[in-house]
């Protein structure tokens, strides 16, 4: 059993990290919110604000061998809508599984504002 997300993060380069959480499924979208918010001084850098915010998401289970995985350009398993942060346009976009369909698509800042408590101008 689990509870299966997939995060995306789009590159400068034009490839989308995506980040795979087995369990990560329950507030996906406002724990990736608090995560967006604690890369904010880094949005306009794509890889530092990848890493702040795939590191947020994980927390402490960075030494465990279950539970997380990264892939590029594809989802893994996944029971969820997806959302994609994209540095550059400075959005956050939710699709559908087939990575085509947009179900919503927000600015990163708006993104944050909705889906948790913290505020970011």
């Amino acid at each position: 059993m689990g509870d299966r997300a997939n995060f995306g993060f789009k590159q400068n380069n034009g490839d989308t990290l995506f980040l795979y959480g087995h369990w990560a499924g329950h507030n996906m979208l406002g724990n990736l919110a608090a995560a967006l918010a604690a890369a904010e001084p880094r949005w306009g850098d794509s890889s530092y604000a990848t890493r702040i915010a795939t590191s947020y998401l994980i927390g402490e289970d960075w030494k465990s061998t279950t539970g997380w995985g990264f892939s590029i350009n594809r989802l893994d398993d996944n029971e969820h809508k997806v959302p994609v942060v994209n540095w550059e346009a400075q959005t956050v976009t939710l699709f559908e599984e087939d990575l085509s369909t947009v179900v919503a698509k927000f600015g990163i800042a708006e993104f944050v504002n909705r889906y948790t408590l913290v505020s970011v101008d």
